[in-house]
């Protein structure tokens, strides 16, 4: 009897860990990240009021993108030159 309940708790806790490992790594996937899209959508009334919406998240996100790598550059450059 007193090792079905240490069986019980061990294998509990194994799952329980594993899901929490499950969330965590999901949540830093960032699979979660689109609440602000969906809230958009229902700001704007036509299909191409939400494609255009859409584009410009993609022209900010290349935008982002382009600004960190010249960064990156600079710093390679400037330990290029010291």
């Amino acid at each position: 009897m007193n090792s079905v309940l240490i069986l019980e708790l061990t294998v509990g806790i194994i799952v329980s860990f594993t899901l929490l490992g499950i969330f965590i790594w999901a949540a830093r996937g960032g699979q979660f990240d689109d609440s602000k899209k969906m809230m958009d959508g229902l700001l704007f009334d036509s299909e191409e009021d939400l494609q255009a919406a859409y584009e410009k998240e993609q022209k900010v996100k290349a935008m982002k993108e382009k600004k960190e790598q010249s960064k990156k550059e600079e710093q390679s450059e400037k330990k290029a030159t010291k």
